[in-house]
């Protein structure tokens, strides 16, 4: 059983590893890659939708792999939260803090979420979803991108900003907050004077 919840939820991050390829994709054509992500949550939606009437679409076999149970009784947002956070900070940000933004919302919530529910055993009190494991992971996962662009003691902050923010209880809200959050931050430490 273990086992299986594992796999499923490696399938389901896969969407979210998935989008760590955006921004190679919107250094080619910003504008084509807003349409595809538009084009992506048009479909998603309308799946979910489709999953709520019970009425079959073509996706939703797939989809439903790729969902946690109780999503697969609700309209699942998560996916679409994600889409609208990857959209926002590709429009809102230098392309350096966009591609950080997505990094942690796709590698470092994916490595949280899958050696946390694997091996985490510690849970956190007031998130109790979340395990410290997963939590240390997803902080550890960020530092090595973060030291590249950013003094040691500003990217242990956005770290940390971060995973605070991803072992908060927000439910699907995580997959928007933390990019525009994450990237917000390391816009403003790279480029400190063009907001003043």
């Amino acid at each position: 059983m273990e086992e299986k919840l594992i796999s499923n939820e490696f399938a389901r991050k896969s969407v979210h590893l998935l989008s760590l390829l955006v921004p190679c994709a919107a250094w080619y054509s910003l504008t084509g890659t807003l349409f595809g992500i538009m084009a992506f949550s048009i479909l998603y939606g309308i799946s979910e939708y489709c999953k709520i009437k019970n009425k079959s679409f073509l996706l939703q076999s797939l989809i439903s792999k790729m969902q946690r149970e109780d999503e697969k009784k609700r309209f699942a947002k998560a996916p679409l939260f994600l889409a609208v956070g990857v959209s926002a900070v590709l429009l809102l940000y230098s392309p350096l803090a966009a591609w950080v933004a997505i990094y942690h919302a796709g590698f470092c919530d994916t490595m949280a979420s899958v050696f946390g529910k694997k091996w985490g055993k510690t849970r956190i009190p007031f998130s109790p979803e979340k395990s410290l494991l997963g939590s240390g992971l997803f902080f550890l996962s960020a530092l090595p991108v973060l030291f590249l662009i950013l003094p040691y003691s500003k990217a242990v902050v956005v770290a940390l900003v971060a995973t605070f923010l991803e072992m908060l209880p927000f439910k699907d809200w995580d997959n928007l907050i933390v990019p525009l959050v994450t990237g917000f931050l390391v816009e403003q430490f790279l480029f400190p004077m063009e907001y003043m």
